[in-house]
């Protein structure tokens, strides 16, 4: 009997359910990827399909070293698995759910069509830790509120075990199929902007669990305090690795040997709240599937965004707005696909409370340019900052990011390294700023513009 492993946004070798299970029972397996282009480019922005290219190619690398040979077809996700898995008669499919509604649409399909056919389907998730489905409060209802959400989770927890890859040699079945080289997936699409990215990361499992030990062995120690200043290096930056699943949150937590009474230092128990946080992310997203595009909170679906906003928009994604740590962060995420957590909160505030455009349109514009780019994550920090989502800030907190910049990059460490025009911006207040014309001008009032949002989200809390 053969069976066969599809990957997705698994792209590893370890604590991978799929592969582990799929050689239990079989004579033969095969290791396919298919590259179902209107799909992936639905769910995966520019950035998100420069790493795509570069982890399928160290994934395929890694298993040839085992004498595997990860096989890359185009084709309709459905169609093809189903026609090729009546073409060489496999008995089992085997897959780690991707958690992206258009995934799981397509995985419900794939599901049925086998089921028809007579042949088992096999799936697993290591995206959560525990399925959304089961983490409900007293009422039995889901959580809309963070801090109870983590509360439950931490008395849920068990520890779970890490799968190696199996040991045992895997007899590897080719399939006589036109096969595609990973270059066809981005690199040929003539999205040059993307090539300095190189310089700033090396996408792959080996690289995912070397980030996490030098930051085990460094950040982690003062993380509580580091993790807001971008001028640092406190971050983990293991978020595109999980985007990909090169690592799993698993993984990560079993360097805590988390549990429920552990007594983890409060550097630990941040980072575990943030894991906890892409966790809740994607547990809303499970309950509340419209968050794709609409506010969680109904009733800010008839907030007075600004109507003709076009200029101030791309003024924003092009570093331009004259509010120098915004054009800075802006800056960062141009450059190397990835922006720091705080000014990733000060771009968005300020696009959405102070130039009053859509958080959707933020939204769209990180989902294309950031390597990390997940719809649960993206979605729930656009909405959590605009106001709109679960667990969101008040509609009176706006970021001055004035006096963000003075609290968290006080030496302008940050905004020195990602503005070449840094010495054009003024270095004053915002009176200092609108009123200096031999500097660069912001293309708004902070102050009025406040007032504005203030006034507009008044008439609907």
């Amino acid at each position: 009997m053969k069976s066969l492993v599809l990957f997705s946004n698994d792209l590893r070798l370890n604590d991978n359910d799929a592969i582990n299970s799929s050689i239990k029972g079989y004579d033969a397996t095969t290791f396919l990827f298919i590259f179902d282009k209107i799909l992936y480019t639905n769910t995966h922005g520019s950035a998100n399909l420069w790493w795509l290219e570069k982890s399928l190619q160290d994934l395929k690398n890694r298993l040839l070293k085992k004498n595997i040979t990860l096989q890359i077809i185009e084709g309709d996700f459905v169609k093809k698995t189903l026609e090729i898995v009546e073409k060489y008669d496999f008995k089992s499919v085997f897959i780690n759910q991707n958690k992206h509604p258009e995934f799981i649409k397509k995985e419900d399909t794939l599901s049925f069509e086998l089921k028809k056919r007579n042949t088992n389907f096999f799936t697993f998730n290591k995206t959560n830790l525990v399925h959304p489905s089961l983490i409900l409060n007293k009422s039995g209802e889901p959580y809309k509120v963070y801090s109870p959400f983590y509360k439950n989770c931490k008395l849920l927890y068990s520890q779970k075990k890490v799968l190696k890859f199996p040991l045992v040699d895997i007899t590897n079945f080719k399939i006589n199929e036109v096969e595609i080289n990973t270059i066809e997936i981005f690199s040929l699409d003539d999205n040059k902007w993307a090539n300095k990215l190189d310089q700033y990361w090396k996408p792959g499992e080996t690289e995912a669990i070397k980030k996490l030990e030098i930051f085990f062995k460094g950040s982690l120690s003062n993380y509580k305090e580091v993790r807001d200043l971008p001028g640092s290096t406190g971050t983990s930056r293991l978020s595109p690795y999980l985007r990909f699943g090169e690592i799993t949150t698993n993984q990560i937590i079993n360097y805590f040997n988390f549990h429920d009474n552990h007594d983890l230092s409060k550097h630990e128990e941040h980072f575990i709240k943030e894991l906890y946080w892409r966790e809740f992310a994607y547990y809303i997203l499970f309950h509340f599937p419209y968050v794709t595009d609409k506010p969680f909170n109904k009733k800010y679906e008839n907030f007075e965004w600004e109507s003709d906003y076009s200029e101030n928009l791309d003024k924003w994604k092009k570093g331009m707005t004259g509010i120098r740590i915004v054009d800075a962060a802006m800056n960062e995420l141009y450059e190397t696909g990835w922006m720091h957590n705080r000014t990733r909160m000060i771009t968005a505030s300020f696009l959405t409370k102070n130039l009053l455009i859509p958080w959707q349109e933020g939204e769209k514009w990180f989902r294309d340019t950031l390597l990390d780019a997940d719809i649960a994550n993206n979605v729930m920090g656009w909405q959590w900052v605009s106001g709109c989502g679960t667990d969101a800030a008040p509609y009176f907190r706006i970021f001055n990011p004035l006096l963000q910049e003075k609290k968290f990059d006080p030496e302008n460490i940050y905004t020195k390294k990602w503005l070449k025009n840094f010495d054009l911006y003024s270095n004053g207040d915002e009176k200092d700023l609108l009123m200096n014309n031999n500097l660069i001008q912001p293309i708004v009032d902070l102050g009025a513009s406040r007032n504005i949002a203030l006034e507009r989200f008044s008439k609907i809390k």
